[in-house]
């Protein structure tokens, strides 16, 4: 079926094809095909077993309390799931409107600013949703066919979900684009999915941070929630007044949000301001000084580094709530900071030395090529640096000696990971950061290995075990097999 050009199905192909492009779908058939075929076995059995196990209960009538419990809770996970959705619809939004750089020719073409926003909106959706339906679906279809045709109903809620959060991220998105302009909003609307992406997962961990607090929250669970309150977990369950609520409140949050943002691309053009700089430019002296604080400021502007670094750290927040807490005996923390450091400083690195804009320049310069290569490790070292230095302090109150290993432990991993990716990595375009792993597989197990066994020699060490000795052997083994490798390259003939 030919379709007109420029209408909306047209402009959705286009998107969807554009979001396949960027998981892969350039390879061969077989090679795109098969790991998807695997990956839709796991979720497919595991949700029929679920749908059979459960299939004498369908159509039970449950006691009231009971039944205000399970609205509860599924009211509850339905809320969390939002909150996951509205993070990686934001980020899907970014990469659809700027990363692909299509934006200006659409809304240049004579085609309804309202239609292409809308086209972008059902894919960051359909993006957004997919990886839920691939668990839901065989669930929902396995318990129609066994008798219970309501849960169904959890198939419409992720499209509802979905639909929310990217009506979510738009409104936010054009918010901010009016307000700060479109540059700076994509450092603020990265970082606000990074903290949506960590709010979801403190609360996951709120037994460990706030005990008191989450045993109240899931006592309120148990009783019933006053509408309009309960209609998501009502509207899951399979009631089909809320579920139409929640069907219709999706379309009209839809619907405004594909307004607001047509209008705000519409009148971007206009609301751009230049202004000229009257300060003068200030030029620092000393080589690794000024190598340093140029790949820092590019770091900086990188929004979706921004966001890597920023939900690593909150992954942290956890481990430094046990220490202040005086719940963990330290060696789980000395270990936890150390992988965290050695994977962080790998990313950093990738991006200082393997995606530099300019290498031409840097080999032309009148410089050492060892002083800058140095300078640029520094630069990918000082915020790993930073965070085990802030960690051993935290530590070094009620654990001193576990203070000395993640100190020690984490500098060693941050600087071994930023040397294995310097040395190995394949240089490639900032742009393919998320991709970076594609292109040498044996790099990325490389890094999580030597992370591990960071890890694992800090862990052991701050408990006092002379096992630690073992994972060490690992990462001298694997930095010893390193450095012989890069000196046979660099060797004449190899």
């Amino acid at each position: 079926m030919t379709l007109r050009a420029g209408g909306f199905a047209w402009l959705l192909r286009h998107e969807l094809r554009l979001a396949l492009r960027g998981t892969g779908a350039r390879r061969s058939w077989l090679a795109r095909t098969l790991p998807l075929i695997l990956l839709a076995t796991v979720p497919a059995l595991a949700g029929v077993a679920l749908a059979v196990a459960l299939a004498h209960i369908g159509g039970a009538r449950l006691p009231a309390r009971v039944d205000a419990m399970l609205t509860g809770v599924a009211s509850a996970v339905v809320a969390g799931l939002l909150l996951l959705m509205v993070a990686t619809a934001m980020i899907a939004a970014l990469r659809t409107f700027y990363d692909r750089g299509d934006l200006d020719l659409l809304l240049s073409a004579p085609v309804p600013r309202a239609r292409v926003l809308a086209a972008k909106a059902v894919g960051v959706a359909v993006t957004v949703a997919a990886p839920f339906m691939l668990i839901v679906v065989p669930f929902a279809l396995a318990s129609a066919l066994l008798g219970s045709p309501a849960r169904l109903a959890l198939v419409v809620m992720i499209a509802v979900l979905a639909t929310l959060a990217t009506a979510v991220a738009l409104t936010v998105t054009s918010a901010l684009i009016a307000a700060v302009g479109a540059r700076r909003a994509r450092v603020v609307a990265q970082l606000a999915a990074a903290a949506v992406g960590g709010l979801a997962f403190l609360v996951s961990q709120a037994p460990n941070l706030a005990p008191g607090l989450a045993g109240r929250a899931a006592a309120t669970l148990g009783h019933r929630w006053p509408a309009p309150l309960d209609w998501p977990g009502r509207a899951a369950l399979g009631e089909p007044g809320p579920l139409a609520a929640m069907v219709a409140l999706a379309v009209a949050a839809a619907w405004a949000a594909a307004r607001l943002g047509a209008r705000v691309l519409g009148t971007r053009e206009a609301s751009v301001r230049t202004t000229a700089r009257t300060t003068r430019p200030r030029f620092a002296t000393g080589l690794t000084r000024v190598v340093v604080a140029k790949e820092l400021r590019l770091l900086v502007r990188d929004p979706e580094l921004i966001t890597q670094v920023a939900l690593r750290l909150i992954y942290l927040i956890p481990l430094g709530a046990l220490v202040l807490r005086g719940a963990g005996d330290g060696a789980g923390v000395a270990g936890g900071v150390t992988a965290a450091a050695g994977l962080l400083a790998a990313s950093l690195a990738w991006i200082v030395v393997l995606a530099e804009d300019a290498p031409d320049l840097l080999a032309a310069a009148p410089v050492a090529a060892r002083r800058v290569a140095r300078a640029k490790l520094i630069a990918a070292c000082i915020v790993p640096v930073a965070v085990v230095a802030a960690a051993a302090v935290a530590l070094a109150v009620s654990t001193p000696w576990a203070a000395v290993v993640t100190l020690i432990g984490g500098t060693g991993a941050a600087v071994t990971a930023a040397l294995l990716q310097a040395w190995f990595g394949r240089p490639a375009p900032r742009s393919a950061f998320r991709r970076r792993q594609q292109g040498s597989f044996v790099i990325g197990v490389g890094e999580i290995v030597l992370a591990a066994a960071w890890a694992g020699t800090a862990t052991l060490l701050a408990r006092g075990s002379v096992a630690a000795i073992a994972p060490g052997l690992v990462v001298a083994t694997i930095m010893a097999g390193a450095i012989e490798a890069r000196r046979a390259r660099r060797e004449p003939g190899a």
